[in-house]
């Protein structure tokens, strides 16, 4: 009977499973951000949002700022001081990388650029990141990039 007991209760908990339903009820499009709130973002995937700056260009597998990143960051900052806008940096990478390396690797270079961004001033709540790999839109980029959306 001690064993009956046990077995039976594992065996209705493990049935009832099926019918737990799941507490995200985020749609297939919705992009889940790393770093902060997404409240007042906006995903480049649903919208055509115009970029702040060139884009960021890496090399190989690296994540590491070069100095015409930093350059080009430090100048961000100081014009941000001004109107404090919000930025969504959003990392790619080309197509011949495997999917997760590719994700998480997009993800890194947003980060580096979001934490040089902090160093220099702006606000870490106005700062967003996602690494889309290279599962982006049609028209998002096929290469080695970070790009900063204005929003």
């Amino acid at each position: 009977m001690r064993v009956f007991l046990p077995s039976f209760l594992l065996s209705v908990m493990l049935c009832s499973c099926g019918t737990v339903t799941s507490p995200f009820n985020e749609k297939e499009t919705d992009i889940v951000f790393a770093l902060g709130s997404r409240e007042g973002f906006v995903s480049p995937l649903a919208a055509s949002l115009k970029p702040a700056c060139p884009a960021l260009e890496f090399n190989g597998t690296s994540y590491a700022l070069n100095g015409a990143h930093k350059k080009l960051l430090l100048k961000m900052a100081a014009d941000w001081k001004q109107e404090k806008p919000r930025y969504l940096i959003v990392g790619y990478t080309p197509p011949d990388l495997p999917e997760d390396y590719a994700r998480a690797l997009s993800e890194r270079r947003a980060q580096a650029v979001r934490q040089v961004l902090i160093e220099a001033g702006v606000e870490a709540a106005n700062l967003q990141t996602v690494g889309f790999g290279h599962d982006s839109a049609p028209s998002g980029p096929t290469t080695s990039v970070v790009v900063i959306y204005k929003q």
